[in-house]
């Protein structure tokens, strides 16, 4: 979808999200219209009401008049006022009011169940779109490459998704029936007010655009402080996952009033942010308040004068004519807080659209090739790749083959672009000029599932999640049995120590594994690479949390799944690849050399220093 450019555009995007809601909207809008007629029925009887038990001249009478002064529908005043009269009143006073006060009683009965139908669909309407918005923004999230990661913070995500939208929904929540309702209401009281009397009702609203100038200006400025108030939020959500994430080490390096002192510079933006917002969002109401204060007296002063002189208006009439005026002081009182709650909205809109508006960098072709196996080679052909325009190449110029069930080590200093070279082979990232091809096709003509399928990855940053251990091995593949997680849990030597957990198989590992060794995290990992059975691994300092022990268990079960697979292999530790069958030297961003450890050994200054001083150390 285009991004919207206004806030016309910003507001009417939020508004296509009801299109799949039709029959609900109409259920608003017909409890709407119920409630204008009998609100306005509910006004209109306050002026009989008043007459009937104060007007001295007796209700026969009265009748009679209003009978002869019969009017058209065009003449509204008098048209309503002949079927009143007519309905409610009596030669007896008393059966006179008797009848209003049933009229009374079931208009608002009737308005009231009204306004509980509407609020019933709008709350309904509101809770599905604020759902629909939501998944939306999460299913876009998860799709999006490293890079995108890598811009956003994940506590400005998290905030986005979960205060931005909930701030969405409360806009709108305070807003959509008002949008509905309340121009239809004060164009249905400003029609009767002018039947009664033009002049007056033109004394009424002389100071109306003035009011609407003042309104619009404040929405504006509300619409801004809005949107710094969550980008406040969002910083502190990013400091409080920040710290949280890191506890061990904050407290490692005692930095609990440091970063104390962080959070609370960061409340304090936010207590100041939200100040000026709630400060500038009370004002209009007071303000519409005082402007409807200041039309109400300019009314009774000149329309008091017109009953007292006799002319123009009788007292019945301006009775009615200051009880619809009140009533419709309201709405418009509250059409001034819906352009303060539009402009909230918008600016939370413009947060979480700019989400989902983030250009997709990895995209799946039309009819992208279905690929299950992989059965010859994997060929990187003169591969650039930069993260963004301007900026320092990471790869130069690669050129690499890997035979089918080779097992292939890349070393290098840090920062020579290892990691980034695996990388590009699932299209984590995009490659920037060249290609990467398997057996033959360009892995951009790949669906994403099927290439990534064929990939299982163990990176040095495990990543576990608040589930069972049976249940982390087998992450998103429900399909394999308990005896095959038992089986790779004992290929990646993890069996022993799960078996003296609590509950086995069964036990929760906690937010992160955080209930779990560094080492036992890893080798966690490592089965759920091996269950997934993949034609190619990429160990990505696959054995950095491990003990020696452990990872040479880890090497023997590497070299026994070698049989079947192609390895990818980055390891800090030399001495963990000597036996690979292809080793590649990487130098800022270019392959340099590429042989046999004894090979690279005897070529390879870089290399065999590198080797050397891991000896040292």
């Amino acid at each position: 979808m285009k991004p919207a450019k206004t806030d016309k555009e910003l507001y009417l995007r939020v508004l296509s999200y009801l299109k799949p809601y039709i029959p609900q909207i109409l259920l608003v809008v017909f409890f709407n219209v119920l409630f204008i007629v009998f609100n306005t029925l509910s006004v209109w009887m306050v002026a009989p009401f008043i007459n009937t038990l104060f007007q001295e001249q007796p209700v026969l009478e009265r009748q009679a008049e209003t009978s002869s002064e019969s009017a058209g529908i065009w003449n509204l005043n008098q048209w309503l006022k002949e079927k009143t009269s007519r309905l409610i009143y009596r030669d007896d006073r008393v059966e006179t009011l008797k009848i209003l006060c049933v009229l009374i009683f079931l208009s608002f009965f009737l308005k009231n169940a009204s306004w509980f139908g509407e609020v019933y669909w709008v709350s309904f309407l509101e809770e599905r779109v604020t759902k629909d918005i939501r998944n939306q923004v999460y299913e876009h999230l998860i799709h999006q490459p490293l890079r995108f990661f890598e811009r956003f913070q994940t506590g400005n995500l998290i905030s986005r998704i979960v205060n931005d939208i909930n701030t969405l929904n409360v806009a709108v929540n305070r807003s959509f029936t008002k949008v509905i309702r309340d121009p239809f209401l004060i164009l249905i009281f400003l029609f009767l007010l002018i039947s009664i009397s033009w002049q007056l009702t033109l004394v009424a609203f002389v100071v109306v655009p003035l009011s609407g100038i003042l309104i619009h200006r404040i929405g504006q400025s509300l619409k801004r402080k809005s949107r710094r108030v969550q980008e406040r939020i969002a910083a502190i959500t990013t400091v409080l996952q920040e710290t949280i994430t890191g506890i061990k080490v904050v407290k490692a390096f005692s930095m609990e009033r440091y970063e104390n002192r962080k959070f609370r510079e960061k409340t304090e933006e936010h207590y100041r942010a939200v100040l000026r917002q709630v400060r500038l969002n009370r004002l209009s109401s007071p303000l519409s308040e005082t402007l409807g204060v200041g039309i109400m007296v300019s009314v009774l002063w000149f329309g008091g004068q017109l009953v007292l002189t006799g002319q123009l208006i009788s007292s019945e009439d301006f009775i009615r004519f200051i009880v619809i005026l009140f009533s419709m002081m309201q709405p418009i009182k509250s059409l001034g807080e819906v352009n303060n709650n539009i402009q909230i909205a918008l600016a939370s809109g413009q947060r979480i659209f700019e989400i989902l508006d983030y250009p997709p960098e990895v995209v799946e072709k039309p009819g992208a090739v279905h690929k299950t196996t992989f059965d010859d080679h994997i060929i990187y052909d003169r591969v650039y790749f930069r993260y963004s325009d301007g900026s320092d190449w990471v790869l130069q110029d690669i050129q690499l083959t890997v035979r089918k069930n080779e097992k292939v080590a890349l070393v290098g200093g840090s920062g020579a672009g290892k990691t980034t070279l695996v990388n590009l082979l699932p299209r984590f990232y995009e490659v920037t000029r060249g290609s990467i091809w398997i057996d033959g096709v360009d892995i951009r003509n790949l669906s994403l599932h099927s290439l990534r399928r064929m990939m299982g990855i163990v990176s040095q940053e495990v990543v576990l999640f608040n589930d069972t251990v049976a249940n982390n091995i087998a992450y998103g593949m429900p399909e394999y049995s308990r005896e095959e997680i038992e089986r790779a849990a004992k290929l990646a030597n993890a069996y022993d120590f799960i078996r003296q957990l609590p509950e086995g198989f069964d036990t929760r590992i906690g937010e992160r594994g955080m209930r779990l060794s560094g080492g036992q995290r890893q080798r966690l990992s490592i089965a759920r690479a091996i269950l997934k059975n993949p034609p190619i691994l990429i160990f990505d300092e696959a054995t950095s949390s491990l003990d020696s022990e452990s990872e040479r268990l880890i090497q023997e079960a590497i070299e026994n799944l070698m049989q079947h697979r192609t390895v990818f292999i980055i390891a800090h530790r030399l001495s963990s690849v000597v036996n690979a069958d292809k080793i590649v030297l990487l130098e800022e961003g270019r392959i340099v050399d590429v042989g046999t450890h004894e090979e690279l050994m005897t070529r390879a200054p870089r290399y065999r220093q590198l080797y050397e001083l891991q000896w040292i150390v």
